[in-house]
């Protein structure tokens, strides 16, 4: 995006309708003196701290020299061969400190910046200017390494350009041309799926975090669709607390995951998933289904709108559609509108005595779509919309046979889960049982896939 010279960065919450992530609890952890004497060699900016070992205390000071450390730190796989796809091609792959280094000669932090913004640079300098909102806690050092070396990209002379097409159509400087032009947000993809694919030592739930995110910007900020190779899925949660995935594509197969922290509503940002525990006392955060564990991430805005508040205002929540630029969080009552990425204003719209049983999505959940359906307990559907920056809830078109606990499509499959614990295949809004083991024990079902570069094969 440019705006008054600069080139913003877009790798931050208000294009993902949410920020990104929350920093790693950690112990106080101390930069010893001789790194910190090379941190300030390369950015004089640090001299005064370069005489002893630096304890990082969470100031935005700390956050920073941790993201540098991060880039200077992180092991990876000696060998890291390219992906099939357009993935992960390598061109930045040997050393991100040097290539950030090189291009980056004064990290300045502002003391404020408009709503969205991580960081930005002006072309024509070598200084990085980083806004408070990505020094906070909300954020990872890998969500700032890989923010910092997008910015470092555009020292190379890559621009944004106004999206074309996609969840970001119409948004200023939130896309890239294509992938392989190599420019800011070819480097995002390239830091987070090398980090999922090559950096053993990382944390595996940060490194599926890494996964999601490559994918996400893979798929949002290029005008030209990037080529990824996928094998749509499906995941269930069972009534035991576990994770399943099913393969609708060849006879519904299954095969067993990792275990689940608890039971709840799994609801999708993007590629990742955020669980809403059934346990209202309980926080809503970022949930990986192969037993990866969990990171203390705060799982976005909303996320950190749920858990602000007391249990009994979090079981009023239905559920959430969560677009690239808007979101409907649905209540008993009614139905709140964030219309515009850019802000906070919200309204609520009243479903005049439906009770809403939960948002389904025949066609995808699909981040780029400016409708959403929501089923009623009595069965009848209902989009949901914005127009003219203001929410819409009207009858839809769309008729189902019966009400769904859950409805998604994914691949050519669309597969709805009912109250009774079960599986339908749903055609043209007419439903069909499936068999599978877990026949009357699964508690929620999402989207999933296989993707070759991450998991070797397409077969998982």
């Amino acid at each position: 995006m440019i705006r008054s010279g600069r080139f913003y960065s877009v790798l931050v919450a208000a294009l993902l309708a949410a920020g990104l992530a929350q920093a790693e609890i950690q112990a106080k952890e101390c930069v010893p003196q001789s790194e910190m004497a090379v941190i300030a060699r390369d950015f004089p900016q640090f001299r005064n701290l370069a005489g002893a070992d630096y304890c990082l205390d969470g100031s935005q000071t700390a956050n920073l020299i941790d993201s540098l450390m991060f880039m200077r730190k992180t092991r990876f796989e000696n060998i890291m061969p390219n992906s099939s796809d357009e993935l992960f091609s390598g061109r930045f792959a040997n050393d991100w400190y040097g290539y950030f280094e090189k291009r980056i000669t004064d990290i300045n932090i502002q003391g404020t910046c408009p709503k969205g913004v991580g960081a930005f640079v002006y072309m024509w300098g070598s200084t990085m200017y980083v806004c408070p909102m990505l020094l906070s806690a909300n954020f990872t050092s890998l969500d700032r390494a890989s923010v910092m070396m997008h910015e470092a990209r555009h020292i190379d002379g890559y621009p944004h350009v106004t999206c074309r097409s996609g969840p970001r159509q119409g948004l200023q400087g939130a896309c890239d041309t294509r992938i392989a032009d190599g420019g800011s947000y070819a480097v995002s993809v390239e830091t987070y799926a090398q980090i999922a694919r090559y950096a053993p030592d990382v944390h595996p739930a940060l490194r599926a975090y890494a996964k999601s995110s490559a994918i996400t910007y893979a798929d949002e900020a290029f005008d030209n669709r990037v080529r990824v190779d996928r094998d749509p899925k499906f995941v269930l949660l069972t009534k035991d607390s576990a994770f399943v995935s099913l393969d609708a594509a060849r006879g519904f197969t299954t095969t067993q995951l990792g275990a689940a922290p608890e039971l709840g509503r799994i609801v999708m940002r993007a590629q990742h998933m955020i669980l809403f525990p059934e346990d209202k006392t309980q926080l809503a955060r970022y949930v990986f289904a192969r037993g990866e564990g969990e990171i203390a991430q705060q799982a976005g805005d909303v996320a950190a709108d749920y858990n602000a508040q007391s249990p009994a205002e979090r079981a009023k929540w239905i559920d959430v559609h969560m677009s690239a630029q808007w979101v409907a969080r649905v209540f008993g009552d009614r139905v709140r509108f964030q219309c515009d990425p850019g802000s906070d204003a919200a309204r609520d719209v009243a479903l005049n005595g439906e009770r809403p049983k939960t948002l389904v999505y025949p066609n995808g959940y699909d981040r780029g779509a400016t409708t959403a359906q929501l089923q009623m307990e009595s069965g009848k559907v209902f989009d949901l919309t914005c127009e003219r920056g203001s929410g819409v809830v009207r009858p839809s078109s769309l008729t189902l046979d019966r009400v769904y606990k859950r409805l998604y499509r994914s691949g050519a499959e669309t597969l709805g889960l009912g109250d009774d614990g079960k599986l339908y295949r749903v055609v043209n809004g007419q439903s069909s049982p499936v068999t599978t083991p877990f026949d009357g024990r699964i508690h929620d079902l999402a989207p999933s896939s296989a993707y070759s570069f991450f998991d070797n094969s397409l077969i998982n």
